[in-house]
């Protein structure tokens, strides 16, 4: 039986050190997508319950969704501001939770929600199967046209294809 080089058994146990290394590296790495992506879902999550929060404690925002029937120029400027308020805020989530799922931190069933959601904003509806629908329709687009300059070109084209495919 041969005898193993005391330099031969260094560099296996060196090898091995560095294959175990890689492979906890790697779990590690696994473990940190893992977490930064339940930090994004849960953030997300966040903002639509505060955004939530916001419109059903506010009377002078519900009066003023009230009374915006699709015209802008129906309601007062001040009605407008805060309904352009609520509507950049809306915005702002939407094209955030585009760009985490651009870059893969975002759940793909969540994104599916928000471009769901988007969907069902942009609608002309009908009827009265969703209730409120063509009021809400005609004033995301009149709240888009007029915000649509602050988000990114990647966000812009995406709402410009869902509003236009009404």
């Amino acid at each position: 039986m041969k005898k193993i080089s005391p330099k031969l058994f260094v560099e296996a146990i060196g090898l091995i050190c560095i294959i175990g290394s890689l492979i906890f590296v790697g779990l590690e790495q696994r473990q940190n997508t893992i977490a930064i992506r339940a930090a994004t879902n849960s953030s997300f999550a966040t903002g639509f319950q505060d955004l939530n929060l916001v419109v059903a404690s506010s009377p002078s925002l519900a009066k003023a969704l009230a009374k915006l029937g699709g015209n802008p120029d129906d309601i007062s400027q001040e009605d407008r501001i805060q309904v352009l308020g609520l509507y950049r805020a809306l915005f702002h989530i939407w094209s955030n939770a585009h760009r985490q799922y651009l870059n893969g931190t975002l759940d793909p069933a969540l994104y599916d929600g928000v471009t769901q959601e988007i969907s069902t904003y942009a609608k002309k509806t009908p009827g009265t199967e969703v209730l409120d629908a063509n009021r809400r329709h005609l004033a995301i687009k009149w709240a888009w046209e007029s915000e649509k300059f602050i988000y990114n070109p990647e966000f812009q084209q995406l709402m410009d294809s869902i509003l236009s495919n009404e």
